[in-house]
Parts: structure tokens; sequence; C-alpha cells
């Protein structure tokens, strides 16, 4: 086989891992958690029964508890992320979706490539925070 060949199978396989990965878990498995979050595409993705608000305002207090330095924010209609930073400047984004005035989608991103079990610690804090408000 020639190079380009190879490198062409080569994206392909790589392109479709990084599409085709999905893994369920549980958002906070020492909490006894009923909550559960789908990995996919490199982001942890969580449901939650609270309007957009104050997901906002616990992703913050949870990247602030957890001793990331938060870096800035952007607020849309429907959709508002913060983005922070851990060491190693590894870039963290935290994006939170409406779905309805009393229901939001969190999703966690580290990296590019995604660390799952990091984002899990905080989409389990940014629970915490939910349920303590």
């Amino acid at each position: 086989m020639t190079t380009s060949a190879i490198r062409f199978i080569s994206t392909l396989a790589l392109a479709t891992f990084f599409l085709v990965a999905c893994q369920s878990v549980t958002v906070n498995p020492k909490n006894d958690s009923s909550s559960t979050a789908r990995y996919q595409l490199n982001s942890l993705v969580s449901v939650f029964e609270t309007d957009t608000d104050s997901a906002f305002r616990a992703s913050i207090q949870a990247l602030d508890l957890l001793g990331y330095f938060r870096t800035g924010e952007i607020h849309g209609e429907l959709e508002t992320s913060v983005f922070a930073r851990k060491v190693g400047d590894e870039k963290i984004i935290v994006k939170i979706t409406e779905l309805s005035p009393e229901q939001s989608q969190i999703s966690v991103r580290i990296g590019f490539v995604g660390n799952m079990p990091e984002s899990q610690v905080i989409l389990a804090e940014i629970e915490d925070m939910i349920l303590d408000q």
C-alpha cells in the first residue's frame, strides 16, 4: 500500500473512534447519585433539572472550589460557556445549554482529547452545588 492510502485509512479510523466513542457513567458515584452522563466526542454530558442561571452559578463555584483558574465566559441566548485552565495549562470548557426553563444540559471537556475521570469529578461537584442551592 502507498503511504497516502495508509494515511487515509489511519485518519478514517481515528475519526471514527472520536465520533463513535460514547459511554454512559454515573455522575457522582460517591453520593449514590441517580444522575447519569454520557461521554461522547471527548465531553461528558449530563442533564439537570435546574434553570440555566443556577447551573451557571454552580459551575463557576465548582471550578473555583476545585482550584481551577477561570479565564472567561461567553453568554449566549440559549448557551453559556465557562472557560478555565488547570495546572499544565490544559483548557477546560463547561457548556450550559438551556433545554427548557427548568432543565439544563451541562457538558465538560478537558483539553483536546478529553479526560473522562476528571470531567466526572467536575460534573459531580457541579451537581453537588446545584443540590445545595
